[in-house]
């Protein structure tokens, strides 16, 4: 069974590739987006 792609001129990627590496992008995007904790809670406590 022959899967689908997705052709821009010369370059073929196939959607399950294409799918996969956007995903990879987002995760990738809200990591860098997305603040972590910091270790200032002990401060706020008396």
């Amino acid at each position: 069974m022959a899967g689908s792609y997705v052709h821009w001129g010369v370059i073929q990627i196939s959607v399950t590739n294409l799918v996969i590496i956007l995903a990879m992008i987002v995760v990738f995007a809200l990591a860098i987006v997305v603040p972590f904790r910091h270790g200032d809670d002990d401060q706020d406590r008396p």
